[in-house]
């Protein structure tokens, strides 16, 4: 079979795969999003910012930590600056610009994340026996591996 290919089977496991994930987060953004009035993109940001930079990251730190760009993030990120959940300072030192969760998004994201944890825990972890999570497990790290070792090869 030509590799450039799919046949059927593998078509319909790669739409079962998709379908499923897509489903299980559907589900997760619905909970949350109804019960804190935040979006899948308010969240991403206000985590992100609490993660990674402990309330604050520069702008294109946390573009690319969300795959966005920069028009998509600043976008978004005028959208929570009216709604008080972030500001944005420009940085003494350079170009740069840094954003800061507020008060009122650190208590947004506080609220939100018991939610997600029992949504995720309800639409996928309760779904799972030891066995699926050990596959699931084996089958992300090798395809973090592989996805990696060949973005790394590609890269100049």
């Amino acid at each position: 079979m030509n590799k450039s290919e799919l046949n059927e089977e593998e078509i319909q496991l790669w739409y079962k795969w998709k379908g499923s994930f897509h489903s299980i987060f559907g589900r997760v953004i619905k909970e949350m999003s109804d019960h804190t009035g935040l979006s899948e993109g308010d969240y991403g940001v206000l985590d992100r910012l609490d993660l990674l930079g402990d309330g604050s990251l520069r702008q294109q730190e946390l573009a690319e930590s969300m795959d966005w760009d920069k028009s998509r993030l600043s976008h978004h990120l005028t959208r929570m600056e009216k709604r008080k959940l972030v500001m944005r300072k420009p940085l003494d030192t350079d170009r740069g610009v840094q954003v800061i969760i507020t008060p009122i998004g650190k208590s947004a994201l506080d609220d939100a994340r018991p939610i997600v944890s029992m949504a995720i825990r309800k639409h996928f972890l309760d779904q799972l026996t030891d066995l699926d999570i050990e596959s699931i497990t084996r089958l992300a790290e090798r395809t973090k591996k592989r996805s990696s070792a060949s973005s790394s090869a590609s890269t100049p």
